[in-house]
Order: C-alpha cells, then sequence, then structure tokens
C-alpha cells in the first residue's frame, strides 16, 4: 500500500496502473493498444478506488484512508468543472491519467458500481460500522484530527444511535464502547424491535 501511495495515487485518484504502455504488447493483450492515460491503460479507474481505501482502514491508517476517499469524491470536483467535465455528483467509470494530456478529465458517468462500493468504504470501515458473525461492529478508521463523529444505524427493527469521540486524536482502536451506559466488550448484540439505543464509543 505504500506503493500504491508513491506510484499510483494523485490528486484525482489512484490509476489502475502506472506509468501507462506506449507501444502494443500482445503479452497483455488490449491494454497496450489504448491510448496512454484512458481506461484500462494508467487511467483512474473509479471501482478500485475504494478497495484501496478499505485497505488503508485494515491496516489501521485513516488519514491515508481519507486521503484516498477525497481524491476521487465528485464533490471535491465542483470548482474544477472545466477539468472534470462531467457532473461533480456522479461518480465516472474513470478519469484520464497523468500520462494523457487531458489529465483529471472524467468519461463514462453512472457507468460504474463504485458508488456502492465507496459507500461501502466509508461508512463499513472509515466510520467503522459494519455487521458481523457477533452482532453489530463498530470500529472506526479515522484522520486523527477527527475528534467526534456520530452515526445513527437501523438493524434488525431497533435504531442505535453512536457517538464515537476520539479524545487521544488516534486513527484507530477502541478503549471502551457502552451500550445504554452499560459497557461491553465486542460486538453490540441484537436489541429488541423498535428500541432506541445510545452506543458511546471512545476511541483509544
Amino acid at each position: 500500500m505504500d506503493a500504491v501511495d508513491e506510484h499510483l495515487y494523485s490528486e484525482y485518484g489512484i490509476h489502475l496502473l502506472w506509468p501507462a504502455y506506449s507501444k502494443p504488447n500482445d503479452d497483455i493483450g488490449f491494454m497496450g493498444r489504448v491510448y496512454k492515460g484512458i481506461k484500462e491503460n494508467a487511467a483512474i479507474f473509479s471501482h478500485p478506488n475504494p478497495w484501496a481505501i478499505i485497505a488503508e482502514c485494515k491496516l489501521g491508517r485513516g488519514s491515508r484512508a481519507m486521503k484516498f476517499y477525497d481524491s476521487l469524491l465528485p464533490y471535491n470536483q465542483n470548482d474544477r468543472i472545466e477539468v472534470r467535465e462531467a457532473e461533480p455528483y456522479s461518480y465516472c467509470q474513470f478519469v484520464m491519467g497523468q500520462d494523457h494530456t487531458a489529465f483529471g478529465r472524467a468519461r463514462h458517468p453512472w457507468l460504474t458500481g463504485s458508488g456502492g462500493w465507496n459507500y461501502t468504504a466509508v461508512t463499513r470501515w472509515i466510520l467503522g460500522v459494519r455487521l458481523g458473525f457477533e452482532g453489530l461492529i463498530v470500529d472506526p478508521c479515522i484522520p486523527s484530527d477527527w475528534r467526534q463523529f456520530k452515526v445513527n444505524r437501523q438493524w434488525r427493527g431497533a435504531a442505535f444511535n453512536i457517538d464515537v469521540r476520539n479524545p487521544d486524536g488516534v486513527e484507530k482502536g477502541i478503549r471502551s464502547i457502552t451500550l445504554n451506559g452499560q459497557g461491553i466488550d465486542g460486538p453490540i448484540p441484537p436489541q429488541p424491535a423498535g428500541s432506541v439505543n445510545r452506543v458511546d464509543v471512545v476511541m483509544g
């Protein structure tokens, strides 16, 4: 993942590969016949970008996970429409890579499943609220300057109002979890349907 950050990351997202192939090569097939920086030949493909975010969260590096997410996030291109040339509220299939003269130009909006994958990366891995076999897991991986956030989660007919505090400015790690004022160790167990539950999480 350090190599991904060093060689594939850019301000518009993570490249699929880099540098681009510059001449046809039958050993690699189609990629070598696509112009440099477009689609499979060293463009920024949106779909695999969230997997790098999830990988960084698994490694406990919240600041880098957020850096990767911010680079691809369409919202952050609002002031660059002359570069992006696509809606700033839609993930695009790919963004032209740094080996192309139109680096940063987005193409094929809506033609990607990366919206769902980014939602998964953000909610389940950066915010860290996801389901496991034993119950509801709360295990955030966030930038160290995030000191607090809240998540409201519905699960099996019950509501969970989750308040996460990060007093020591860590990127990952749980010091304590309380469910309705009672300390718990491990995932949050199911609660009665219709109940509203308070979950307090302290990172550390």
